[in-house]
């Protein structure tokens, strides 16, 4: 049996340990267009359960980017400067995991989504896997975490 990769992410109670904000990071990575729209309500469709008891759709008014994670995947990382090769690796990183919506990533599916933004050839050292696990394991900035399913 193979043992599985482990996988990563970002541990937003790091942040609440530390008495650092995981929301505040997350916005000042949001494109500038979005930073602008901070502050404006927009209409947003939220499901409810109605009388019947079917789940329904309702347009609320609710704080732009009130979920930045949702605001960065479906806008700010389509975005051609989200990384860029002079990006440091650490906050490619963070970044490659908030345009993904913090789902859990093993160190190849994070390469590959960098790659998408950079080309590996245009980096010296290509991503190296081992370079990747070093700066997620011994990570004091961004709050990476190697994600453990905790069985009851």
């Amino acid at each position: 049996m193979e043992e599985e990769k482990p996988r990563y992410f970002i541990d937003e109670r790091w942040y609440t340990e530390h008495n650092k904000s995981f929301r505040a990071m997350a916005i000042t990575r949001m494109c500038l267009a979005c930073r602008r729209k901070l502050g404006t309500e927009v209409q947003e469709r939220v499901p409810t359960v109605d009388a019947r008891g079917r789940v329904v759709f309702e347009m609320r008014s609710v704080p732009f980017a009130s979920n930045p994670l949702s605001v960065i995947r479906s806008d700010c990382s389509k975005q051609r400067d989200y990384i860029t090769p002079e990006t440091p690796l650490a906050e490619a990183i963070f970044r490659v995991f908030l345009a993904n919506g913090n789902q859990p990533t093993d160190i190849d599916g994070i390469r590959e989504q960098l790659s998408a933004y950079i080309s590996l050839a245009s980096r010296p050292h290509g991503y190296a896997p081992e370079l990747i696990r070093a700066i997620l394991e011994n990570d004091h900035l961004y709050g990476f975490r190697r994600f453990e399913l905790v069985t009851a």
